[in-house]
C-alpha cells in the first residue's frame, strides 16, 4: 500500500473581532456601510447614548404638581376625561392676585370647542380642572401675557375678538384683530394680522382693549421671503421671522423711527411653531433641518439627521427650549418600513427630538404624537411638558428619562452598519458574540442569507450568543 502526500494547502482562516462599546457617535446617515466604523449606527431611537453604553431614553409620564409650598413632594396628577375631551391649545401664565398678595401661577388650554380651561400650578383642590370661560367658540391664534393698566393679564387673539383674562376680570373685545404672533416692545405693540400676513402692525396704544385702527401704522415688505409668519425679542432686538427669511427690527424713541435688516434669506419653507429661544441663539426647523441664529448668522444644525426630514410638511411641530436644550416634535422618516407607537395609526408627529446646545448631543424618542411642547417654570418647579393628538388627547405630560410612554416601555433599537469585516467577497462565520445588558433585549443578525434572532435576559455576568 503506498501512502501519497496531501499537497492540498488548508484554508487559511483569519479572525476578526468587532467592538461595539462606544455609542455616542449617534446616527451616520449619510455614511455608506463600506466606510462605516462598528461603532456608529445607522439608525436608533428611544434610547440615550451619549455616555458611551444604550441606556434608557426619553418619555413622558402625567404632569404632577404640589399641593402647597410647604411640602413640594406631596404630588398629584389631574384627570381631565369628562370635563376636557381634548387639549387643543395650552399655555403657562402667571398673574398677580390682589386680593392673595403673591402671584397664581396656572396652566390654561381650550378643548374642542374653544372652551377655555385651567389648572394652579400650586393646587391645593387635588387636581380640580376648572372653566374659566365660553365667550368664544374659535380656538386662539396666538396668546401672550401683558401688564395693561395695572394687572397683569393674559390676551388669546382669536378670529371672533381678543379674550382678557386677569386675576377676577374677563372680557371679549370683538374689535381687537386676530393677531397670529405679538410683543410689546419700548412702549408699543407690535403684531401680525391673521388677514394680510404681508404686514406689521403697530401701534403705541398698549392698552389692547381700546383698540383703535386708526392709531395704528403699517410696516409692509415687497420682496421674496414670503408672509410674516412670528416675532422674537431677542438680545434687545425684534427679529420678525417670515416663510423664507429673518428680519431685524432696530427702534429708537421718535413714533415712526425704524430701521430694518433683512439678514437671512431661506432655501427652505420655515416652520413657525419650530422657533424658540434657547440661551444665546434662536433655533428653528425648515422643510430640510434644523438651524440656529445667533442674531446675525445661520448655521445648520446636526446635518447627518437632515434626510429623516425628507422634505415633509411640518406644520404641525413644536419647538421648545428647556435647560439647555431645544426639543422638537416633529414628523421624521426613518425609512426603515418600521411601525413605532403612533405610528401604528394615525398621527401628526411621530417624534421628539432633544438637541444639547452645548454639546451637540441628540436624543431621539420615537413613537409619540406630540401636539404642542410647553415649557413649565416657576420658583417652585421646573419641567417640560406635552399635549398630544389623538391617544393621549386628554393627557398633559411631563418629559421624563425612565424610557416609557405612561408607564408602557418603548420599543428601543440601536442598528449598526452592515460590514464585510474588511474583506469584501470571502464568506464569514460567527462564531460568538458577547452581550453585557442590564435589561432584556432582542440581539438580530442580519446577512446575505439569513436572518438570526437571539432573545436576551438581564443578568450579572455577560450573554453570550453562540451561532
Amino acid at each position: 500500500m503506498i501512502f501519497y502526500k496531501n499537497l492540498k494547502k488548508p484554508r487559511k482562516i483569519s479572525k476578526k473581532d468587532l467592538v461595539f462599546s462606544i455609542f455616542e457617535d449617534g446616527m451616520k446617515t449619510n455614511k455608506d456601510d463600506s466606510i462605516a466604523k462598528s461603532n456608529e449606527c445607522k439608525s436608533f431611537y428611544n434610547i440615550k447614548v451619549s455616555k458611551g453604553a444604550l441606556e434608557n431614553g426619553l418619555g413622558f409620564e402625567d404632569l404632577k404638581v404640589p399641593a402647597n409650598t410647604e411640602n413640594l413632594k406631596d404630588l398629584h396628577t389631574f384627570n381631565f376625561v369628562g370635563r376636557v375631551d381634548e387639549i387643543k391649545t395650552i399655555f403657562c401664565e402667571r398673574w398677580y392676585s390682589e386680593e392673595k398678595g403673591k402671584y397664581e401661577y396656572l396652566i390654561l388650554m381650550t378643548d374642542s370647542h374653544g372652551t377655555v380651561w385651567f389648572i394652579f400650578l400650586i393646587d391645593k383642590y387635588n387636581g380640580f380642572v376648572w372653566n374659566l370661560s365660553e365667550n368664544v367658540s374659535s380656538q386662539p391664534l396666538s396668546c401672550a401675557t401683558y401688564r395693561i393698566g395695572t394687572k397683569d393679564c393674559t390676551v388669546m387673539f382669536t378670529e371672533e375678538g381678543m379674550q382678557y383674562f386677569a386675576s377676577g376680570v374677563q372680557g371679549v373685545y370683538p374689535n381687537v384683530p386676530a393677531f397670529i404672533s405679538s410683543l410689546l416692545y419700548y412702549g408699543r405693540f407690535f403684531g401680525i394680522k391673521n388677514e394680510g400676513k404681508n404686514n406689521l402692525v403697530y401701534t403705541v396704544n398698549t392698552d389692547l382693549r381700546n383698540w383703535d385702527d386708526t392709531a395704528t401704522s403699517v410696516i409692509e415688505f415687497l420682496d421674496n421671503r414670503g408672509a410674516f409668519k412670528k416675532l422674537i425679542l431677542f438680545n434687545d432686538y425684534v427679529y420678525l421671522f417670515r416663510e423664507f427669511g429673518i428680519t431685524k427690527i432696530s427702534i429708537y424713541t421718535a413714533k415712526n423711527d425704524f430701521a430694518f435688516s433683512h439678514l437671512y434669506i431661506s432655501p427652505s419653507y420655515i416652520f413657525e411653531k419650530s422657533i424658540s429661544v434657547c440661551g444665546e441663539k434662536i433655533y428653528f426647523a425648515t422643510r430640510d433641518g434644523i438651524y440656529s441664529f445667533d442674531g446675525k448668522s445661520v448655521e445648520k444644525l446636526k446635518t447627518d439627521y437632515s434626510e429623516m426630514f425628507g422634505n415633509l410638511d411640518n406644520t404641525n411641530c413644536s419647538g421648545e427650549s428647556f435647560n439647555g436644550k431645544y426639543y422638537l416634535a416633529t414628523r421624521y422618516d426613518f425609512g426603515d418600513g418600521q411601525n413605532v407607537g403612533c405610528e401604528n395609526t394615525t398621527f401628526e408627529n411621530n417624534v421628539l427630538i432633544e438637541i444639547d446646545v452645548k454639546t451637540d448631543d441628540i436624543e431621539i424618542l420615537r413613537g409619540v404624537d406630540i401636539r404642542n411642547l410647553i415649557r413649565v417654570e416657576n420658583p417652585y418647579m421646573s419641567k417640560l411638558c406635552a399635549t398630544f393628538n389623538y391617544a393621549n388627547k386628554q393627557r398633559i405630560g411631563q418629559l421624563t428619562n425612565d424610557g416609557k410612554l405612561f408607564d408602557v416601555g418603548t420599543q428601543k433599537e440601536w442598528t449598526s452598519f452592515m460590514t464585510d469585516l474588511g474583506e469584501c467577497g470571502k464568506r464569514k462565520k460567527i462564531k460568538q458574540i458577547f452581550i453585557d445588558t442590564k435589561f432584556d433585549c432582542e440581539v438580530k443578525i442580519l446577512s446575505d442569507e439569513s436572518v438570526y434572532s437571539k432573545d436576551l435576559i438581564n443578568k450579572k455576568k455577560k450573554n453570550k450568543i453562540i451561532k
